[in-house]
């Protein structure tokens, strides 16, 4: 490992750097030992065991890949019926967090758009709700991504001949829009894009 143990933990408490050294330390088919791993974070969360108890039960039961849960099998005499089956294991004690990556979002797209062409795709976006979010040059031409999650409430942009027009910049600081994006291409010329909202 490039960097030492108490370089990377040096704003840590003690534990987290014992723990780094041994987990370092171990061969890499050497089993772990899971009790003395937690035993470094005991002191801790010792003073507040009464309002978390922490089971560590489960991380000391290794199971094998592809294992899986037993069910409880229930003598029965021969003609009766099972009421419901009893799955055998341990009830949840953990947190289990969903997470919901982002709302659906509408997002459009726009590449090798000449000069000429970039007010046509960005009027037709704008009516569209959507907002330009990133501009890229390659070749002089221009990509766009326009996208209806912005935040955004109002936007104004500006192609100039020349790298950043700042007359253009400064009249537009002071109707409290700031920029948002920007990009240059080979030839010297500018795409700044302002906006309000967020």
């Amino acid at each position: 490992m490039g960097t030492s143990p108490e370089l990377m933990c040096c704003f840590c408490p003690a534990p987290f750097k014992q723990f780094l050294e041994a987990v370092t330390n171990m061969k890499f088919d050497e089993e772990p030992n899971y009790s003395k791993m937690i035993s470094f974070f005991e002191s801790l969360i010792e003073p507040c065991i009464s309002l978390r108890p922490i089971r560590i039960d489960g991380a000391l039961k290794v199971i094998a890949v592809g294992q899986k849960r037993g069910r409880l099998v229930i003598n029965l005499e021969e003609d009766e019926q099972p009421t419901k089956k009893v799955r055998l294991g341990n009830p949840a004690t953990q947190w289990i967090s969903v997470y919901n990556a982002h709302r659906p979002m509408k997002q459009r797209y726009h590449y090798n758009v000449a000069d000429s062409r970039l007010h046509q795709h960005v009027e037709k976006g704008y009516e569209d709700g959507l907002y330009i979010s990133c501009v890229a040059s390659a070749a002089n031409l221009w990509a766009l991504i326009m996208d209806a999650g912005t935040g955004f409430c109002s936007q104004v942009y500006d192609l100039s001949t020349v790298f950043l027009n700042k007359d253009w910049i400064m009249e537009q600081w002071e109707k409290n829009y700031y920029i948002s994006s920007i990009a240059g291409a080979t030839n010297g010329s500018s795409l700044v894009i302002m906006s309000k909202g967020w």
